[in-house]
């Protein structure tokens, strides 16, 4: 991983030097567009970049839905989720610069559909799955899902205490409509569509059931943004039959354990599908969040 740490340190420092630090605060309390003074002293309005017109005007709310499943419950979400327990932690704080580089690569503020993955199991994905969320919902004007699509883990739904609950398997089958397994967390802007029963069905065979398009455009219909935590790509199939389905894909990485040639490889089989991938989490990197050559490489957990 040291080459990675290097080249993303050399791209910070000239992404400085192009574009200069931005904070959310940056965004959030800026009311006018800056003031420049001309050669003749009178001061004139410098537009706002698209990006933060988009920051400053929020996208309209997405088609609302009634909510019949039961609501997540703060005690029953693992304490690995700081993002909710821990909001003042430094952790926090680095899941919130990976939202506004997030928000940022949006300027149209549209739905987006996103895939989290890693090469291996153990590597994350599914806390900073969570934890990407939370930090998304913290901005009350977006709407934000977490679907539990690693048929073969679950393991969002037992972080967020859900595991026994019907869900995805469920609306893949026919037996319940998608608002039906939405499940609210906590706050009035997220929401959770648990992984469900696969009732003894290949993982495969799920996403065959039903026309899983379908399932798709509606998240976009009523959610900004959806975070699809899915299976490790070099573990099983199914990234490769659902990532073509979402806008990007974000890769976990853990620093000084993900192989980097097994990530390499995984990067490309995904790219063959012709899958966007947008980027990388680096777990345990402690550093500002960068940027690399064509790829963005974000913060993460410790």
């Amino acid at each position: 991983m040291g080459r990675i740490a290097e080249a993303l340190k050399r791209a910070q420092q000239e992404r400085n030097l192009r574009l200069g630090e931005m904070t959310d605060a940056s965004f959030a309390d800026a009311a006018e567009a800056p003031m420049r003074v001309s050669r003749r002293g009178a001061a004139r309005r410098e537009p706002f970049s698209e990006v933060a017109q988009s920051l400053l005007n929020p996208p309209p709310p997405p088609r609302p839905f009634p909510i019949t499943a039961p609501a997540v419950l703060r005690e029953s979400v693992g304490g690995e989720v700081v993002a909710l327990h821990d909001p003042n932690s430094e952790t926090a704080e680095k899941f919130r610069s990976v939202r506004t580089r997030l928000i940022t690569a949006n300027p149209g503020g549209g739905p987006r559909l996103l895939a989290l993955t890693s090469a291996l199991h153990g590597e994350g994905k599914t806390v900073t799955t969570a934890n990407l969320a939370f930090s998304l919902s913290e901005l009350k004007y977006l709407r934000v899902a977490m679907i539990d699509l690693d048929f073969h883990g679950r393991g969002l739904s037992c972080l967020l205490g859900a595991e026994r609950q019907p869900g995805l398997a469920e609306v893949l089958r026919g037996e319940m409509l998608l608002a039906d397994a939405c499940m609210p967390v906590i706050r009035d802007n997220l929401y959770l569509v648990p992984a469900g029963d696969p009732a003894g069905l290949l993982p495969s065979e799920l996403l065959a059931s039903k026309p899983i398009g379908g399932i798709f455009k509606e998240l976009t219909e009523r959610f900004h943004y959806t975070l699809i935590d899915t299976p490790p790509v070099h573990e099983a199939a199914d990234t490769g039959l659902i990532a073509p389905l979402c806008h990007s894909v974000i890769m976990v990485v853990r620093v000084n354990r993900t192989p980097e040639p097994l990530l390499s490889r995984c990067v490309k089989m995904l790219q063959a599908n012709h899958v966007n991938v947008a980027g990388c989490i680096l777990a345990g990197y402690t550093e500002t969040a960068m940027a690399c050559h064509t790829h963005d490489y974000y913060q993460s957990t410790p």
